[in-house]
């Protein structure tokens, strides 16, 4: 991120929008999902977005000197993941409703590792480009390629007369649990995205140099590889599994904070810390709707609800972090910001019992 903002003469609130430009749209679009799916089937749909993302990353090899092809690319990105993940909820939930937990188990790990092959491998496809970014952002572009052939290749027809009929139904804006999730899936999807866009950057302004600061965020990532995979399966057989959520979102707020006042103080150990209990509380977050749901189309409805209103607040924290860095020349109290916002989860934690059916 500093080379782009160098490179492009950036401020880091601009350089933010790259990221929230995403989010946000996961949010703005998320409710139009179901009503596409009504239209060309859900599984059309899924493999028209990830169509679309192949040409988001693609753009990204032209943008070394642009600015605005870089934000280009976030949009059209923001739109292609906006329609897939609401309707991958659904899309679980039909065709493995006999193996939920290991589907969504399945589900939260991949993210989570694609997330840190992503930290892990950019820099060194960069170096390997002669420090050309844009090749290495842009380099993601052949795995999305390769996802999508095996969605035209392996895909269920929509014909399948496991096909569910998608009927208009509206958002359950009337449920305080629905709010609650939502809620969660804010402040989540903010700190997440917030320490995902700005480690690296936080370490580097703490005097580490650019090899060990991006080091540090590969082992953030890495680790919650461990997070995403029993996060979700515990919370599918706990009795109490709001405990566990308050429990694990609190371990977050201390290890924030750790990295905001004392970066200094093992950071390798931190940071794999913080990305097992950050990763493993995301990966929950898009759980939940398949766990909180009785049928495809429900849990598609409540994820759109969660995506919608939940990217819409978490989006913007990339930015906001950004801005607090311009103003005081620190990311401590930004930090400390985030670990605020983590704090929310395990109060709202706290509400999220158990229903009695389950």
């Amino acid at each position: 991120m500093e080379r782009i903002v160098e490179d492009l003469s950036l401020s880091r609130a601009s350089a933010g929008l790259i990221t929230t430009i995403p989010v946000l749209l996961m949010g703005f679009l998320a409710p139009i999902a179901p009503i596409l799916a009504r239209r060309w089937s859900q599984e059309s749909v899924l493999t028209a977005a990830m169509a679309l993302l192949v040409a988001a990353l693609s753009i990204r090899y032209f943008s070394q000197y642009s600015f605005t092809l870089l934000l280009i690319s976030a949009f059209i990105a923001g739109v292609a993941i906006a329609i897939a993940g609401p309707l991958m909820s659904g899309f679980i939930k039909q065709y493995f409703a006999r193996h939920i937990t290991v589907a969504i188990t399945i589900y939260s790990v991949s993210i989570s590792v694609g997330a840190s092959l992503a930290v892990a491998l950019t820099i060194p496809i960069i170096k390997l480009n002669n420090d050309h970014w844009e090749r290495g952002l842009a380099a993601w572009g052949l795995l999305a390629l390769v996802a999508f052939l095996m969605l035209l290749i392996f895909m269920p027809k929509s014909a399948s007369n496991n096909q569910p009929v998608y009927t208009h139904q509206k958002l359950p804006l009337d449920s305080f649990r629905a709010w609650l999730l939502t809620g969660f899936f804010a402040a989540q999807s903010g700190v997440f995205y917030a320490l995902s866009t700005w480690l690296v950057a936080h370490f580097q302004h703490e005097g580490f140099d650019t090899i060990k600061a991006s080091m540090l965020a590969s082992s953030f990532m890495a680790s919650g590889i461990i997070g995403a995979f029993t996060l979700p399966l515990l919370a599918a057989r706990v009795a109490n599994r709001n405990i566990l959520i308050a429990a694990v979102t609190l371990s977050s707020t201390f290890l924030i904070l750790c990295i905001a006042w004392q970066p200094q103080w093992h950071p390798i150990a931190v940071v794999s810390l913080l990305g097992i209990t950050t990763s493993g509380t995301f990966a929950l977050a898009l759980a939940l709707p398949v766990m909180e749901s009785s049928s495809p189309q429900s849990a598609s409805q409540l994820s759109s609800m969660m995506s919608s209103f939940g990217y819409i607040v978490g989006g913007i924290t990339p930015s906001l972090v950004g801005i607090g860095r311009d103003i005081t020349d620190s990311f401590q109290w930004p930090m400390t910001f985030l670990s605020v916002l983590s704090f929310s989860m395990v109060i709202i934690a706290l509400f999220l019992r158990n229903k009695p059916s389950e």
